[in-house]
């Protein structure tokens, strides 16, 4: 166990599929945010991002939050639009 728990909601703004996250117990300065397996975004290590997908209609996206540039990683959270 990593020790990083996260936790995702996926909601719709101006109809485009949004994903907020959240975690906590990251312990790098930043964070890789991964998304269906790649990492989508380095940022910050303040426990919230918010993922605008820039899509609309049904999706599933599979998250995951790893201290930057290594393999320690959370839980993965799968949100379905």
């Amino acid at each position: 166990m990593s020790g990083i728990a996260l936790s995702a909601r996926g909601y719709k703004l101006q109809g485009r599929n949004t994903v907020d996250l959240s975690w906590s117990g990251a312990t790098s300065t930043n964070v890789d945010i991964h998304r269906n397996g790649p990492v989508i975004v380095t940022t910050a290590n303040n426990g919230f991002y918010t993922d605008s997908t820039g899509t609309r209609g049904p999706a599933t996206y599979t998250y995951q939050v790893c201290n930057e540039g290594t393999q320690t990683c959370s839980n993965q959270v799968t949100v379905t639009f």
